[in-house]
C-alpha cells in the first residue's frame, strides 16, 4: 500500500493520455486533408459540453449526446450518443459489472482486436492476436468493485473526469481556389488543392 495515488491523478492522468491521442489523430487528419486536396485545421477552444450536446439549451443541441446532472457535479456529465458512440458505464449498462464485460467482450470476443480470427497485416495473424493474455474472472471481479465503488461514491464513472470529454477538433472544407488566387501569390496551397475537384468529383 505505498504506492496509493489518488484517483484525481489516475483519472486525470488517463484524460490526459487520451486526449493525447486525440491531437495526434488530428494531426494526422489535417495531413491526410492535404494529401487529398482539402482545406481545413485543427483548433479548440469550444465548450466540450455544449458541443457533445449538454449545453442545456435546445437551440444548442451539439452532437446530442446524453448527459446527465447531479448535484454533486459542477458540470454535466455526457456518456454518450444511443447506438453510436456509448460509454462503459450506466446508464448504457446496468452496472459496472456490465460494463466491465462488455469491455472484455470488444477487447476479446468476434472482431476484437485479440481475437484469433480478427484480420490484420500479420502473416499469423492469430498466432499474434491470441497472444494477448485474456482477463480471467477474478480480475474481471476485482476490476467491476473497483470501477462500481466510484460509481456508487461520484454517481458516475470516472468519478473525477467526464465520462466523455472532448476537446481537439478537426475541420475540413473545400477551398475556394478563386479567394487564393485574388489575394494570395501563386504556391499558397498544394497541386492537390488545385486538381481536387476534378480528382474527386468528377
Amino acid at each position: 500500500m505505498e504506492n496509493v495515488w489518488p484517483i484525481t491523478f489516475v483519472e486525470q492522468w488517463s484524460l490526459s493520455e487520451l486526449t493525447v491521442e486525440l491531437g495526434t489523430s488530428c494531426y494526422v487528419g489535417t495531413l491526410v486533408l492535404q494529401a487529398m486536396g482539402l482545406g481545413g485545421w485543427m483548433f479548440n477552444g469550444i465548450d466540450p459540453c455544449a458541443m457533445l450536446g449538454a449545453s442545456g439549451h435546445p437551440e444548442v443541441p451539439g452532437l446530442g449526446f446524453r448527459y446527465d446532472r447531479d448535484k454533486r457535479w459542477p458540470y454535466p456529465n455526457p456518456t454518450g450518443l444511443a447506438g453510436v458512440m456509448e460509454g462503459y458505464c450506466p446508464p448504457h449498462y446496468s452496472d459496472m459489472q456490465a460494463a466491465v464485460e462488455a469491455v472484455c467482450e470488444r477487447k476479446f470476443g468476434p472482431g476484437g482486436p485479440f481475437h484469433p480470427r480478427t484480420p490484420s497485416p500479420w502473416k499469423d495473424s492469430s498466432k499474434v492476436r491470441a497472444s494477448a493474455q485474456v482477463h480471467d474472472e477474478r480480475f474481471r471481479e476485482c476490476v467491476a468493485l473497483r470501477a462500481q465503488y466510484v460509481y456508487d461514491t461520484f454517481g458516475k464513472f470516472p468519478g473525477t473526469v467526464p465520462s466523455m470529454f472532448l476537446i481537439m477538433y478537426l475541420q475540413a472544407h473545400h477551398l475556394d481556389l478563386e479567394f487564393y488566387g485574388r489575394f494570395y501569390k501563386p504556391g499558397a496551397y498544394l497541386k492537390t488543392h488545385a486538381n481536387h475537384m476534378a480528382r474527386w468529383h468528377s
